[in-house]
């Protein structure tokens, strides 16, 4: 499995936003750091709605392309 099909099948497309980050992508075709910007941010959101109140903030100050 190469590191783009890795990344792609630990996405959540069933997530709006994640999908649609994806498939903004020209034709469905990600660059491997781009798939990591993604899979970054859908890290963050996660991490958001598990910790609530305790959630780092710091991690809004990342400054993604996406």
């Amino acid at each position: 499995m190469s590191p783009i099909e890795k990344i792609e099948s630990e996405l959540d497309f069933l997530d709006y936003e994640i999908h649609t980050l994806y498939r903004s992508w020209d034709k469905v075709d990600c660059s491997l750091v781009g798939l990591v910007e993604i899979y970054l941010y859908q890290c963050i959101k996660k991490h958001k709605v598990e910790n609530g109140i305790y959630y780092d903030t710091d991690y809004d100050n990342i400054k993604l392309r996406v």
